[in-house]
């Protein structure tokens, strides 16, 4: 009877793991158009007035760049969906994962801080602060997503710690 339901257990995170896979291949595609097509061409023209074609440049290569370590995250959540489907959640492994994932959004929390100082510096909040919403929102978001995945990698190790334990102990 174990056996049993250990294998249906199996399949439900074998199952699980799929769907969280397809929801990081989405989100990950959906990044890729918001960062190359949708974002260069909502801000080209107040930044294209405003900031110049430099200023533009500069702000596209930034959101390109700081796109990066949200990529990065993907292929980190990756790996934690392949560990759930061989029903290995609480490992080592994905604690490192977590904690990579922290560090991160620390690294995007930073660049976007960074931006927000060079748009004050360069005065473009006179003439757009409607940007300064959308600059507050990624670095919010980026801090949230640190603080969380930071506690998740500390929950995951000491999880595995205590199953480590408890294998130990039957």
């Amino acid at each position: 009877m174990r056996n049993l339901n250990k294998g249906v257990v199996m399949m439900k995170q074998k199952e699980m793991s799929r769907y969280l896979k397809a929801i990081t291949i989405g989100v990950g595609v959906l990044l890729l158009i918001f960062v190359s097509w949708f974002l260069p061409m909502v801000l080209k023209e107040p930044f294209g007035t405003i900031a110049g074609k430099r200023g533009y440049q500069g702000t596209c290569i930034l959101v390109a760049v700081s796109a990066l370590p949200a990529l990065l995250c993907l292929i980190r959540f990756w790996g934690i969906c392949d560990s759930i489907s061989k029903d290995s959640s609480f490992s080592e492994e994905n604690a490192w994962r977590l904690k990579r994932m922290s560090q991160y959004m620390l690294l995007d929390m930073i660049l976007y801080t960074g931006f927000l100082v060079w748009y004050v510096a360069a005065r473009w909040y006179q003439r757009l602060l409607w940007m300064m919403f959308p600059i507050l929102l990624a670095i919010f978001i980026s801090l949230t997503l640190t603080v969380v995945c930071a506690v998740l990698s500390h929950l995951v190790q000491r999880a595995s710690e205590l199953q480590k334990e408890q294998e130990l102990t039957i």
